[in-house]
Parts: C-alpha cells; sequence; structure tokens
C-alpha cells in the first residue's frame, strides 16, 4: 500500500513538471524588434504635447510622458554640450520614471495605455540611456569614477529591458556600454 501511494505521489509530482514546463516559454524566444520600429525618436515624438512635471503628474503614464519629455530636453542640452543643465534635466526625468518602475518594471513595445491604445513603453531602456549620457558628461570633464557607476548602472537596466522586449535599440545600447566598461589596455 505504501509503495502505490508513493508511486501515485510521483506520478502527480510528474505530471505537474510537465505541464509547468509546457506553458512555461523558452528563454531568448523574443522576437528582435528592429531599430526603425523602436528607437528614442519614435518615443519622443509619441510623447509631444501639454507637458507633464512632477507635480502635476498623477497617474503611471503621466510619470512616463513626463520623463520622456525631460529626457528630451536634457538631449537638446547634451548636444549643444550644456552639461550641467543636461544632467539637471537626466536627474529629473530618472526621478520620473524610478517613481513609475516601482509599480512597472518591464519595458512594452505596446504598452496598453487604455482600451485601443498601445504606446512604446520604455523606462529601464530611457534611465539607461540617460545613465549612459551622464557618464559621458562625467567622462569628459575627467571623472572617471562617476562616469563608471553610470555605465555600470546603464547596464543592469538595459539587461531588464532585453529581458522584457529584444529590441535593436537595447542591443546597441548595451554594445555601447559593453565597450565603455571593458578594461582600458595600457
Amino acid at each position: 500500500m505504501r509503495t502505490r501511494n508513493l508511486f501515485i505521489l510521483f506520478g502527480i509530482l510528474a505530471w505537474g513538471v510537465i505541464l509547468g514546463c509546457a506553458t512555461t516559454p523558452p528563454p531568448g524566444n523574443l522576437r528582435l524588434i528592429p531599430l526603425q520600429e523602436v528607437n528614442l525618436e519614435a518615443v519622443f515624438e509619441e510623447n509631444e504635447g501639454l507637458e507633464v512635471t512632477r507635480e502635476n503628474a498623477k497617474e503611471i503614464h503621466d510619470f512616463y510622458r513626463g520623463g520622456v519629455q525631460q529626457k528630451a530636453k536634457a538631449e537638446k542640452e547634451f548636444q549643444e554640450k550644456s552639461y550641467p543643465v543636461a544632467i539637471k534635466l537626466y536627474l529629473s526625468s530618472n526621478e520620473l520614471f524610478s517613481t513609475l518602475l516601482e509599480y512597472i518594471d518591464r519595458d512594452s513595445a505596446a504598452y496598453n495605455l487604455f482600451e485601443g491604445t498601445n504606446i512604446f513603453f520604455f523606462p529601464n531602456l530611457l534611465v539607461a540611456d540617460n545613465h549612459l549620457k551622464m557618464g559621458r558628461i562625467h567622462d569628459a570633464m575627467g571623472r572617471k569614477g562617476p562616469a563608471y557607476r553610470n555605465w555600470k548602472r546603464a547596464m543592469s537596466l538595459v539587461r531588464r529591458s532585453l529581458e522584457s522586449e529584444r529590441t535593436e535599440w537595447g542591443l546597441a545600447l548595451q554594445q555601447k556600454l559593453l565597450l565603455l566598461l571593458a578594461p582600458k589596455k595600457d
């Protein structure tokens, strides 16, 4: 009787494992989303319009839109080499994104904002890009330690982003960071 019960228990456990494995998608099976479809300019374009500030952000998508808008301003300052202003704006953008990342920590190429409306939703990738740019600013000012810390933080965020959505944008950012973090040969 005891061996029969053990046999039945083993059978039930084996069946549960088989069903569990059948429903779990295999890792690395995400479709690669091309750069022409998802990129920084597309995200900026999608979030243009009425400016959202931290004070008037009430919902998750408000924090996302405000973070994207702050990042767009920071990019302009970065291009004009107005580094102190760019860093302030990147930090403001990261602050808005960090609020929403407390609730939703996955990136999505088709985040359902509300019925019938999907948006590009890449807070991890956008914060990673902010850290990459802040690292470049610190590096240009000769501050290697802060630059390296920003790049390390960016790398962890890019990895998190790529776990949820495999994009050429994310892979390109990862390659840039790998080159920046590679040990320098003297």
